[in-house]
């Protein structure tokens, strides 16, 4: 588990998108690889995360462009850390 850790450190703009029961689509795992093959970027995954009966798939980016080009293409949402603490300890979003 290591190494999905080690990427949300370093690649710091991390997409999380929503997948079914069965996990990633086998059409939409091959665009997505499709996706960072065409920008020459090997794929980072992040860790999968359950939270309120759905997973998600963490992938991570150094650039916060191609972050939300990914979110362009495939949906999903930035997750931003900060964010979530601040909420969670009642500060502004």
């Amino acid at each position: 588990m290591a190494q999905p850790v080690t990427n949300e450190r370093k690649y710091p703009h991390i997409v999380e998108l929503p997948v079914g029961e069965k996990g990633l689509d086998v059409g939409l795992g091959r665009r997505i690889i499709d996706f960072h093959k065409s920008r020459h970027i090997k794929p980072r995954h992040g860790r999968i995360i359950l939270r309120e009966r759905e997973t998600y798939y963490r992938w991570c980016f150094s650039d916060l462009a191609m972050a939300r080009a990914f979110i362009e293409q495939f949906g999903g949402s930035l997750y931003e850390p900060n964010r979530s603490r601040a909420m969670r300890r009642g500060g502004l979003p």
